[in-house]
């Protein structure tokens, strides 16, 4: 703990004591509900001056106080690209786990990166200054997360290489971030950053675009090397294959025929392209000739002569 937060958590131990003080109180515009007034803002006169708690510019807690609820919210130091990863996931974490922590809101302030809610119903649940304690635990473990840049540097420095033109002049990363390229002509060159756990973007220094020196490299995000999973959509389902087989001929069989029915020279030219049935043989007289033999073949030809005859 370095010297100066333990004085930048004392008074923030000190606001927060006197602003928990809380009561319920029902709200003056919904009847018979007790809201928090510090969300709801409506009665201006439930409403206490604010208070900022500031280390630096960047660390500071912002305490607003009223009659039944007091909102804290927390500003992170972010000295690099590689702090501001860190704790944008850390604080998407936190808040998507809200309703693990009764005092947590789903979404912080504008301006700040987490945010608390503690209402008269937490604080007559709980014991004030186990709530003081929780808030300010969690500012030093923050504070312990947001290390030095060298620090911070070291975990992964030691598998980065610095590429000039794709290989050609190999450097290395310090600890504290810097790195050098030794014997390396005079001339214009690819600087690029090579990591497994980072990407970075490559520069080409040149005479018409001019850097400051030293030049500093930022991350670009994290490497990815998995391909995201595809969401189900209807859109794979409608044009799948086999809905298509079963959609596409039911159309048509219900559109044909009200287009054929409209159009009577249609119909004509439909019916003359169906093909002429075929007479088929009858069944039981086959099976008659395969088991009785001939007779019926005679009968039938004495029924022909007969008929002859009566002619």
């Amino acid at each position: 703990m370095s010297a100066t937060l333990q004085p930048y958590l004392d008074a923030v131990r000190h606001t927060l004591q006197a602003a928990l003080c809380l009561e319920q109180f029902s709200s003056q515009v919904v009847e018979r509900h007790n809201k928090p007034e510090v969300e709801v803002q409506t009665s201006k006169e439930l409403l206490m001056t604010p208070v900022v708690v500031a280390r630096n510019k960047q660390e500071r807690v912002l305490i607003e106080p009223s009659v039944n609820s007091v909102r804290i919210s927390i500003a992170i130091k972010q000295s690099d690209e590689i702090e501001k990863i860190l704790c944008h996931k850390f604080t998407r974490f936190m808040c998507q786990r809200a309703d693990n922590f009764f005092v947590l809101r789903r979404k912080p302030l504008p301006g700040y990166d987490i945010s608390f809610l503690i209402t008269a119903s937490h604080t007559e649940a709980m014991f004030k200054h186990k709530l003081v304690d929780f808030l300010l635990h969690f500012m030093q473990e923050i504070d312990k997360l947001a290390l030095p840049a060298s620090r911070n540097c070291a975990k992964w420095s030691a598998g980065a290489r610095v590429h000039l033109n794709h290989g050609q002049y190999i450097g290395f990363v310090r600890q504290d971030c810097t790195f050098r390229v030794d014997f390396v002509p005079s001339g214009t060159y690819i600087v690029q950053i090579e990591n497994t756990d980072f990407v970075f973007e490559p520069i080409r220094p040149n005479n018409v675009n001019t850097l400051p020196y030293p030049l500093r490299l930022s991350a670009r995000g994290s490497a990815r090397y998995f391909r995201k999973r595809e969401e189900w959509r209807i859109t794979d389902m409608l044009f799948s294959p086999m809905v298509l087989m079963l959609v596409v001929p039911l159309v048509v069989m219900l559109i044909l025929p009200k287009m054929t029915a409209n159009d009577p020279e249609l119909k004509r030219e439909m019916e003359n392209m169906q093909m002429p049935k075929v007479d088929m043989p009858d069944v039981g007289e086959m099976m008659a000739n395969f088991f009785g033999g001939s007779a019926p073949a005679k009968k039938k030809a004495v029924t022909a002569g007969s008929g002859q005859r009566r002619k």
